[in-house]
């Protein structure tokens, strides 16, 4: 599983959402090719608690905070790999 800890920025959103389906194949019973990224994070059986160690996981390899509540707001691995490379590519435009 290609989920280590790195601080590197990744390119696109696309990094974001392979190491998510990386994640998320590695912890439940789901078939990694087709992943269906624009499925809700509901409908891959996972719970808030593996939600929670994904965004702690996503926080170390990509050096921003990602907090669980975005989830909520951003429900698949699509919406959310998404998001989260908005909010990193912001943070570099700013440093």
């Amino acid at each position: 599983m290609s989920t280590e800890t790195h601080t590197a920025k990744p390119t696109d959103a696309t990094a974001i959402q392979t190491w998510m389906v990386n994640y998320i194949t590695s912890v439940i019973d789901v078939p990694e090719d087709p992943f269906p990224v624009e499925e809700r994070f509901d409908m891959y059986g996972l719970d808030s608690v593996e939600i929670t160690i994904m965004c702690g996981m996503m926080e170390e390899a990509y050096g921003i905070e990602v907090n669980p509540t975005e989830v909520f707001d951003n429900p698949s691995v699509a919406a959310l790999s998404a998001h989260v490379f908005r909010r990193l590519s912001e943070t570099t435009a700013a440093a």
